[in-house]
């Protein structure tokens, strides 16, 4: 039976799957790496070190699968979104990679804002210009670095570099190019209005492919720094939004995906470029042919959790502190967290707000912390939910995914606050998946992405149902959550300035 590898490049982890076609995973493998962060606001990662991680994990998920490089008919890719990797002629790393958290662009997050109305951002990208994303991250470096920006032959997303390592081929696609904040969505095609306007080349931009497309083959040289065999064809593959969405399963209108990892997102298929006329939600492309998504995203959702447990309580027991957190009544007795550590995107895209506790009181403890920080995560999600609705967007079922879905309780949380029934896959790793699948379409081994969801994606038959007994309390605490930033706003200012 013919293999497939799907390889996330995550914000904190690279991830390596072996599965067959029927979805079945033979082989993982997972190895860690940190964020650099040299300055306060800077968020950045050696692109070397995701290479090196890849191929020590895709070789052993095919150690661990009895699978050697011949088997693998195909391999695809997912990865975080919005970063940038520079190259110059020949290939080489210009810099470490800016990632998506990133906040030193704040100066040309202004000057975008100044020069272009959200009516004409809406018209040229459909979308916000954040910072952290590729576009303003390479105008900083434009200014800041012009002695790296001269030598700049072409600028890559995250998972796009891996791709060019293994396949000697430069390229992306049209789901990770549509969140670089350079990239026309409706049309899909390079915003060449947007870039003329702000003097970047339009030739730096790699060429968009289809996901499920193979932009390359496993070169000789990849396939001696990897156990690949040489000449396995290389899909494209997508933004990780997208193609933990395709592993999941959620291609149709009316699903909606609520990720909880290290951000946290909403995601929701659509059949036209629809985009919030505010610009508080993204609107990207899909990895289905004529589908776009709506995406509205919390920069810190797990990594909220995170934070609070290495850096507050210095106790990373995260099974403990679930354990704790239980104990808890529903509204963590009056205490409320604002998960905007790194600032904030949806609903208020603004990077200089600040993440706070509200409310404490000498009653309040650890347990009481750690679960105001996963109810403070939900409220935010359910900020992206109440735009979603105000779209006039259907909202069928919810699917949880991301390592929020392994803990019963973040997963009651969520049913509760955006008092919804929660499902949550049958499989894991769902980027993974959704990876490996786009090789599959790639490679024939599926007439397409439909079928291959259809073929591999399955639902826990018993949602996670909402608590009837909790919906006034959550109610009451996010008519209060609503208020802290509007209330903190000028403050949050006062801190950045």
């Amino acid at each position: 039976m013919s293999l497939l590898m799907g390889i996330d490049i995550g914000t904190s982890s690279v991830k390596s799957m072996v599965i067959d076609s029927s979805g079945h995973v033979s082989g993982f493998s997972q190895m860690d790496y940190d964020i650099d962060m040299p300055v306060s606001g800077y968020a950045q990662q050696n692109p070397d070190v995701w290479w090196k991680l890849v191929c020590e994990t895709s070789e052993l998920a095919m150690k661990k699968a009895g699978a050697s490089g011949s088997s693998i008919a195909g391999i695809g890719f997912s990865g975080q979104m919005h970063g940038l990797v520079a190259l110059d002629k020949e290939g080489q790393v210009l810099r470490p990679a800016i990632i998506w958290c990133d906040q030193r662009s704040i100066p040309q997050k202004k000057l975008l804002e100044t020069m272009f109305s959200q009516e004409q951002l809406g018209e040229l990208i459909q979308n916000s210009v954040a910072t952290g994303f590729l576009l303003l991250s390479l105008m900083w470096i434009k200014e800041n670095e012009p002695h790296i920006y001269d030598k700049i032959d072409r600028v890559m997303l995250p998972k796009d570099y891996v791709r060019y390592r293994l396949t000697g081929e430069a390229g992306t696609d049209t789901t990770d190019a549509s969140s670089t904040s350079a990239y026309d969505t409706a049309s899909m095609q390079w915003s060449e209005p947007l870039l003329a306007a702000v003097g970047i080349d339009r030739r730096l931009f790699p060429e968009a492919g289809q996901p499920w497309e193979i932009a390359g083959h496993v070169t000789p040289q990849a396939a001696h720094e990897t156990k690949f065999h040489a000449g396995t064809p290389v899909a494209f593959g997508g933004a990780d939004q997208a193609m933990q969405a395709v592993g999941s399963g959620i291609i149709q209108l009316g699903d909606v995906s609520c990720t909880i990892g290290t951000g946290g997102q909403l995601f929701t298929p659509i059949d036209q470029p629809i985009y919030d006329k505010r610009l508080r939600t993204h609107t990207y492309v899909h990895a289905v042919p004529d589908r776009w998504y709506l995406m509205a995203a919390t920069m810190s959702a797990g990594l909220s959790l995170r934070w609070l447990a290495s850096q507050v309580l210095r106790n990373q027991d995260y099974k403990a502190l679930d354990r704790m957190a239980g104990k808890v009544p529903a509204g963590s007795e009056g205490l409320l967290f604002l998960p905007y550590l790194t600032g904030d995107r949806t609903p208020h895209m603004d990077p200089q707000s600040r993440g706070m506790f509200f409310g404490l009181h000498l009653r309040h403890q650890d347990a009481h912390m750690v679960r105001a920080v996963l109810e403070g995560v939900c409220y935010s999600l359910r900020d992206g939910m109440e735009i979603f609705q105000s779209l006039g967007v259907e909202i069928r079922r919810i699917i949880l995914a991301g390592g929020g879905a392994k803990s019963r309780l973040w997963s009651q949380i969520a049913a509760d606050i955006l008092n919804r029934d929660v499902y949550t896959s049958t499989i894991e790793e769902q980027a993974c998946v959704g990876a490996a699948l786009m090789a599959g379409v790639g490679v024939k081994l599926y007439d397409s992405v439909e079928q291959a969801c259809s073929a591999v994606a399955k639902l826990q038959a018993d949602p996670v149902v909402p608590n009837p007994g909790n919906r006034g309390i959550y109610d009451h605490h996010y008519s209060i959550y609503t208020k802290l930033y509007e209330n903190n706003r000028a403050l949050f200012s006062m801190f950045a300035s």
